[in-house]
């Protein structure tokens, strides 16, 4: 199955990432979203990162009217825009991976199709049932879709005359298309507690410990170096709870040996970082501590693995690849996918995944230092690299009150369960 979109990155000459969404079969950018994306995103500094998700929903949204043979320019001087059905057809798309929508386009004659009109014409025509992306992955999808349906609209009429026969068709169609989008977006999992992701619990960490041992016979990696580097990537998430853009971006002088810390900066679109896809510190700077036991572990793999590579030598930054090379975020994603290969019996293991569990483990050594919920809240958004008037510290302190809910609610059951003995 070709792809008859993609979205590619190009770097400047000046270090800058710029994102576009071309069409594969001519090469071309398409002009509609590179506009919107220049004007709209762009313009207002907003991370290129941020641009290639919108320039994947826009995708979405070109395959649709694609496989709905919808010419929205010509519909637009018409007055119209989208009906009912296409629109509930257009947010379930939305819930679809990308790959299934393009299965779905590829290899239809255009010709051959007629309009989707109805919901239920659009599932008739679907030969399979796709898996679902996550709630609100669809749903940054729909809001994106929706502030280019209004670019485009507004766009439009600014074309056409104070007169124009479809001005006020247009204008009405525009309200109403948005308010229907508006009301059709897909909720969240963020309104769901219970489904938020998990930590790895104790039992868990002390397994994940013993597998990834450089010593290890389960080992899921092959070389000295790809142990000794994935084992101390672990240690750098678990016990600091950096991102994966964050730690990919830490440069060797970043790191302050003498006073034991590691500087987490932001460096976007940097000249001197080879990698197209630039990882990068989402939050604000700081500065964390490291312990004695990581310093030494990581100036280790300084001195005893890294400097082995003559590519190493060319750039400053920690993690490398086999071969010296920044270590991508492609390949820091297949570290971990090895090991969930090797060992199904874990839960999916990801890089953020060590963020939740290093916010696991701070909650507990809050409880047993008694901590302020307050100051507890500044100094996990210290840690973690969030505004003290962030909320995203209480979506932690949540889950660590269901796990005490849990915990309670087990231990008055089996209180329970006791008594009932005793009496029998």
């Amino acid at each position: 199955m070709a792809e008859r979109y993609t979205v590619k990155t190009t770097v400047f000459e000046s270090g800058e990432r710029f994102s576009l969404l071309v069409d594969v079969g001519t090469g071309i950018p398409l002009f509609d979203p590179t506009v919107f994306v220049l004007s709209e995103f762009r313009a207002r500094n907003r991370a290129n990162t941020t641009i290639e998700q919108v320039l994947r929903a826009l995708k979405v949204f070109v395959l649709f009217c694609d496989r709905n043979q919808i010419d929205l320019t010509k519909r637009m001087l018409d007055g119209r825009l989208f009906e009912l059905g296409e629109l509930d057809a257009l947010v379930r798309t939305c819930r679809f991976p990308l790959a299934d929508i393009e299965a779905h386009v590829d290899g239809i004659s255009i010709a051959a199709r007629r309009p989707t009109v109805s919901l239920e014409n659009y599932r008739i025509r679907t030969k399979r049932a796709p898996q679902e992306v996550a709630g609100d992955s669809a749903g940054v999808r729909v809001r994106y879709i929706r502030q280019f349906i209004r670019w485009l609209t507004d766009r439009c009429l600014l074309s056409l005359g104070a007169r124009h026969a479809s001005r006020a068709a247009l204008v009405y169609a525009r309200d109403i298309v948005l308010a229907g989008l508006t009301a059709r977006i897909p909720v969240g999992k963020s309104r769901n507690g219970t489904r938020g992701r998990k930590a790895l619990d104790e039992v868990a960490q002390k397994r994940l410990w013993q597998i990834i041992d450089i010593n290890s016979p389960e080992n899921p990696w092959k070389g000295r170096h790809a142990k000794l580097r994935n084992e101390l990537i672990t240690r750098w998430f678990m016990g600091l709870g950096v991102r994966r853009g964050e730690l990919l971006g830490i440069r060797i002088t970043d790191v302050n040996f003498r006073a034991n810390e590691v500087f987490v900066a932001r460096r976007a679109d940097d000249l001197n970082d080879p990698r197209v896809h630039q990882p990068n510190a989402k939050t604000v700077d700081r500065f964390l501590p490291i312990s004695d036991d990581l310093a030494r572990r990581t100036r280790q793999y300084i001195l005893d693995e890294r400097r082995r590579f003559h590519k190493a030598r060319k750039h400053g930054f920690l993690i490398v690849a086999n071969g010296g090379a920044p270590l991508s975020l492609r390949g820091l994603n297949r570290i971990f996918n090895v090991l969930c290969e090797k060992h199904p019996e874990f839960p999916a293991v990801f890089p953020h995944l060590f963020r939740h569990t290093n916010n696991y483990n701070f909650s507990k050594i809050a409880d047993e230092q008694g901590m302020d919920p307050e100051k507890e809240k500044k100094t996990r958004s210290h840690l973690m690299g969030w505004s003290e008037t962030s909320r995203t510290a209480e979506i932690y302190t949540r889950r660590e009150i269901e796990r005490k809910a849990r915990d309670a609610s087990l231990l008055l059951q089996r209180k329970i369960a006791g008594g009932k003995d005793e009496e029998d």
